[in-house]
């Protein structure tokens, strides 16, 4: 499930900092910005968005009528830069608040609550399927079979994905935000705006880098906190 959102705001900085933060959640789809109500109501009214990143002045110098837009009332999460702001009437109810400069361990933490309550309004049995060991990825001109167990680290390239596995390297037409959700999670982390590592074949972890063979793959320090959390969670790493 994809969580589509816009950004109603006119503080650059946050814009940023929100954007930049999305890239690493798999399932959060930030489609545009605006600091135009007018703009971003004729923009909802054609595409289809489930979450508002609204800032609270904004809220409070709109006067929003749900009525006008051709869609379900959205969920709303109000960026503030003072805390006695909370609780002032500013005509609209959020999902939650964040404060700004927002930190990435709260934004995931508010995001994570978004997806685990629209997964249970949509959910429904699904019949068992097999999990395969494998995928295919387009190569050039042919269709080919990769093995998860020989795939070392997934490099970002703009467009591109570089796949290096035990044996070649692979090019393929991908980004990095689409290769998140097909992903085995519990195989493969990323851990850098341009890299997803495997899980298994990581030989060496320190504060800034793992070690991959030869490679030595950075950490991000967006990225670092989920790394680490990850790994406890699956119980791969004992303090």
């Amino acid at each position: 499930m994809i969580i589509d959102s816009i950004i109603l705001d006119r503080d650059l900085l946050h814009i940023e900092s929100l954007k930049k933060y999305g890239e690493s959640i798999p399932y959060l789809n930030i489609k545009a910005c605006f600091s135009n109500l007018n703009q971003a109501k004729a923009y909802i009214n054609k595409n289809k968005i489930d979450l508002l990143f609204m800032d609270l002045e904004f809220a409070q110098q709109q006067k929003i009528d749900w009525n006008e837009f051709n869609i379900q009332k959205p969920e709303v999460i109000i960026s503030m830069s003072c805390a006695s702001y909370q609780h002032k009437d500013h005509c609209i109810s959020a999902f939650d608040y964040i404060m700004k400069p927002v930190s990435f361990e709260k934004f995931i933490r508010v995001l994570n609550n978004i997806y685990i309550q629209k997964q249970g309004k949509t959910a429904h049995p699904k019949p068992e399927t097999k999990k395969n060991d494998f995928f295919f990825i387009k190569n050039n001109s042919q269709i080919e079979k990769v093995k998860y167990n020989e795939v070392l680290f997934f490099k970002g390239m703009k467009d591109y994905i570089w796949i290096q596995t035990i044996n070649k390297r692979i090019i393929t037409l991908q980004t990095m935000k689409n290769l998140s959700i097909y992903l085995p999670a519990d195989r493969f982390i990323r851990i850098h705006k341009s890299y997803i590592v495997s899980l298994e074949h990581i030989d060496i972890i320190d504060k800034n880098r793992v070690v991959i063979g030869q490679e030595r793959i950075p950490i991000g320090d967006t990225f670092r906190p989920s790394f680490f959390k990850n790994l406890k969670e699956q119980e791969l790493i004992w303090d």
